[in-house]
C-alpha cells in the first residue's frame, strides 16, 4: 500500500468513511436477526427478511445519488448519507429495549439508504482525484478498507456484547440480557456512524 494513498486529504478521508461504513454494516448484519430471534422469537427466515431492508435501501440510494453529487458535489451528497445513518442507527438504538419488526425494518431501511449515499459518491470522488495509473491502487485501498471496518468492528461489537452477556452470568437464551447485549451494539453502532460522519465532514468541498 503506497503511503501516498494516505497522504491526500481527499483519499485519506474517503478511506476513512469506508472504514466506517464496512463496520457499521457488520454491525448490523451480524447482530440484528440473533437480536430479532432472540427479543421476539421470530424465524430465522423473517429475522433475515428484515434485515434484507437494508441492502434493498443501498442500491435504491446508490442508483439516486448520482443525480445528487453532480448538482451539489461529492461531500454534499455524502453528508446526507450519513445523517440517514445516524439516524436510522439512533432508530435502532433508542427502540432496542422495545423489539418490534416494523421498527427495526424501518430502521435498516434508513441506514441501507445512507450508507448508498456514502459508499458510492465517496469512492468515485477518490477516482476522479487521481491519474488512470492510480485508479487501481486508490479503488482497492477504498474496498480493504472496507473489509478492515467489517473486520475490526465485528471484534468490538462481540466484545461489547459478549461483555453485557458476561455481566448477566453468560445466559445466552435470557431475553432481557439478549436485548441489553444488542442494545449495546446498537449503541456502539451509533458511535461508527458518528466516526464515520467526522471523517466524511473533512473531505475537501471540492
Amino acid at each position: 500500500l503506497p503511503l501516498w494513498v494516505l497522504s491526500r486529504r481527499l483519499l485519506l478521508t474517503t478511506t476513512l468513511s469506508s472504514l466506517g461504513v464496512g463496520a457499521i454494516l457488520i454491525g448490523l448484519t451480524s447482530y440484528v436477526p440473533s437480536y430479532l430471534e432472540g427479543s421476539l422469537g421470530v424465524v430465522p427466515t423473517i429475522a433475515g427478511l428484515t434485515l434484507a431492508v437494508l441492502t434493498i435501501g443501498w442500491p435504491i440510494a446508490s442508483s439516486l445519488c448520482g443525480w445528487f453529487y453532480l448538482r451539489i458535489g461529492f461531500r454534499s451528497t455524502a453528508l446526507i448519507g450519513m445523517g440517514f445513518v445516524v439516524l436510522g442507527a439512533l432508530v435502532l438504538a433508542v427502540f432496542s429495549f422495545t423489539p418490534m419488526l416494523v421498527i427495526v425494518a424501518v430502521g435498516c431501511l434508513i441506514v441501507g439508504l445512507g450508507l448508498g449515499f456514502v459508499a458510492t459518491p465517496s469512492i468515485i470522488a477518490a477516482q476522479s482525484s487521481v491519474e488512470w495509473s492510480e485508479r487501481g491502487v486508490v479503488t482497492g485501498t477504498n474496498m480493504f478498507a472496507r473489509s478492515i471496518g467489517s473486520a475490526v468492528g465485528v471484534a468490538i461489537f462481540g466484545a461489547v456484547a459478549n461483555s453485557i452477556f458476561a455481566a448477566h452470568g453468560g445466559d445466552e437464551t435470557d431475553v432481557a440480557t439478549i436485548v441489553s447485549a444488542a442494545s449495546a451494539v446498537f449503541i456502539a453502532v451509533v458511535i461508527a456512524a458518528l466516526f464515520t460522519l467526522v471523517a466524511t465532514f473533512a473531505m475537501p468541498r471540492r
